[in-house]
C-alpha cells in the first residue's frame, strides 16, 4: 500500500495560514448583510486584479484566444476585471451560506420558470438528472438553491491540494442537503446514484487529462481536454442532461435559469456519441460565455494542455498534452 508523500513544513505552515485566514472569513462574513458582502466582494476583487498580475495575465491571454482582434484590449481587460470581481463576490457569499434558509431564498434568487418546470417533469417522471454548469456567475448558490428548492443532488468537488480547506468548504456547500464527494475515483458512486433515480452536479469547466478520461472538444475553436464522464453516465443511466447557471443582480441578488437539457443519443458507435454530447455540453459553456462574458472565471488555466507541438491560438501557459500510458 502506497503512503502518501510527506508535506514540506514550509507547506505545511503555508496551509495552516490558509486555513486560519478562511476560518476568519467564515466568522465574520455571515455576520454582514448580503448586500455588504456584495459590495466588499466587488472592492476585493478590483483590488484584486491590479494585486494579482499572474491571474490577470492568464486571464487576459485567455480572453484573445477567445476574442482575438474582435474585442479591442481595453474591453478585454473590463471583462477580466469584472471577473475577478464576480469571483471574490461569489466565495464571500458562498461564507454567508449559513444565513441562507428556504423561507429568506426568495429574498435573494428568482427563477426562470420554463426551465424549472421542465426539471419538475424530469423528477415526476423518475428520471435521474445530470446537472451541468461552468464556473460562472454565482455558481455555488446555485448549487444550494437547488437543494432548497426539494432537488437533492450528489455534488462532485475537485480534491484541494489543503485538506483543511476541503473541511470548511464542502459542509457549506452541503447545507441544502447535498451530498458532496470527491472528484478521485467518482465514476462508480455516480452511477450507482444515477441508478438509484437520484441526481448529480459536476462543473463541465475543468481541465481533465487524458489519463482521467479527458477528450478534445472544442471551446472557442480551438481543442480542449474535458471530462467525458457526463456522457459516459448518460447514456450508460438514461439520465437526463440539464444545464444550470444564476446570474448575478444587484446588491447580492441573483437569477437561476434551469436548462437548456442536452440532447442524449445513441447510435449504436459509444465513442461517437460520448464525442457528441461532449461537445454539446461545452457548446452550453460557450454560449452562456459569449453571453456575459464577464461572469466567467477567465484566470483558470482551461487550455493548459494542447495537442500538438505548436502554439498556434494557445495561451502562454499551455502544454502539449502528454499520451497516458498505457499499462503491458
Amino acid at each position: 500500500m502506497n503512503t502518501p508523500p510527506e508535506i514540506p513544513l514550509r507547506k505545511r505552515a503555508r496551509f495552516r495560514l490558509e486555513v486560519l485566514a478562511v476560518r476568519s472569513l467564515a466568522w465574520v462574513v455571515p455576520k454582514l448583510s448580503r448586500r455588504a458582502i456584495w459590495r466588499l466582494g466587488r472592492s476585493i476583487g478590483w483590488i484584486g486584479y491590479y494585486l494579482l498580475p499572474k491571474q490577470r495575465r492568464i486571464a487576459l491571454a485567455n480572453l484573445d484566444l477567445a476574442f482575438g482582434a474582435s474585442q479591442a484590449d481595453s474591453e478585454k481587460q473590463k471583462i477580466a476585471r469584472a471577473s475577478s470581481q464576480n469571483f471574490a463576490t461569489t466565495m464571500l457569499s458562498h461564507f454567508w451560506a449559513p444565513r441562507l434558509t428556504r423561507e429568506q431564498l426568495d429574498k435573494f434568487v428568482e427563477v426562470e420558470t420554463e426551465g424549472f418546470h421542465r426539471v419538475q417533469e424530469l423528477r415526476a417522471q423518475g428520471r435521474p438528472i445530470i446537472f451541468i454548469t461552468l464556473h460562472f456567475g454565482d455558481w455555488e448558490l446555485l448549487g444550494l438553491a437547488t437543494g432548497f428548492y426539494g432537488l437533492k443532488i450528489t455534488v462532485v468537488t475537485k480534491t484541494m491540494r489543503n485538506t483543511g480547506l476541503e473541511r470548511i468548504f464542502n459542509p457549506l456547500r452541503a447545507l441544502s442537503g447535498h451530498d458532496i464527494i470527491s472528484s478521485r475515483h467518482a465514476g462508480v458512486k455516480l452511477l450507482k446514484t444515477l441508478e438509484r433515480g437520484e441526481c448529480i452536479a459536476l462543473l463541465i469547466d475543468q481541465h481533465v487529462s487524458l489519463s482521467a478520461g479527458g477528450i478534445w472538444c472544442d471551446l472557442f475553436g480551438v481543442p480542449v481536454l474535458t471530462t467525458s464522464l457526463i456522457a459516459r453516465l448518460a447514456l450508460r443511466s438514461g439520465a437526463a442532461i440539464v444545464g444550470g447557471v444564476s446570474y448575478p443582480l444587484a446588491n447580492g441578488r441573483s437569477r437561476i435559469v434551469y436548462g437548456p437539457e442536452i440532447p442524449v443519443q445513441r447510435t449504436g458507435d459509444n465513442n461517437a456519441d460520448v464525442q457528441k454530447i461532449t461537445q454539446l455540453c461545452l457548446q452550453f459553456c460557450e454560449t452562456k460565455i459569449r453571453e456575459r462574458p464577464e461572469l466567467w472565471l477567465w484566470s483558470y488555466k482551461r487550455w493548459k494542455a494542447r495537442p500538438q507541438k505548436e502554439f498556434g491560438r494557445y495561451p502562454f501557459y499551455s502544454r502539449p498534452a502528454p499520451r497516458p500510458v498505457r499499462p503491458g
